[in-house]
């Protein structure tokens, strides 16, 4: 019966990955996308497991650097590790109608380890559908 489950879960799970990568060839479009800003902001996260539950516990929003010293120093927040909510906001021209559109991502990392500044330029996938539309590649 586990077995059954599992295999049921795992099937579900093969088939939101293909259905997602199938979306991303056929309606999305890669297009060079220029950043027009970047917000960086941390946040810190402790896992506790105990027996079978398991609580996530989570702070605001704040600076990174911020982040890094209270992980290090403050009692409170020792144990807790820095997790990253990064918005990059963008511009690009929409295979769809030739136009100007801009739209924003989140990511929780830079790509390529690399930080991104205002006019850097950054891969994304735009739609073919709809002019405002974007992923992430």
């Amino acid at each position: 019966m586990r077995l059954a489950a599992f295999a049921i879960v795992a099937v579900g799970a093969a088939g939101l990955t293909a259905y997602d990568q199938y979306d991303k060839r056929v309606n999305f479009q890669r297009v060079d996308a220029r950043v027009s800003g970047v917000i960086d902001q941390c946040y810190m996260e402790k896992v506790t497991r105990e027996g079978i539950t398991k609580t996530t516990s989570t702070s605001d929003s704040l600076r990174c650097e911020l982040a890094q010293i209270l992980t290090r120093e403050h009692p409170k927040w020792q144990g807790y590790t820095v997790k990253h909510k990064i918005e990059v906001r963008f511009v690009f021209v929409s295979p769809v109608d030739g136009a100007t559109h801009t739209s924003s991502l989140e990511m929780s990392a830079f790509p390529g380890g690399r930080p991104l500044r205002a006019g850097d330029v950054v891969p994304v996938l735009a739609s073919k559908t709809n002019a405002d539309a974007t992923r992430a590649i």
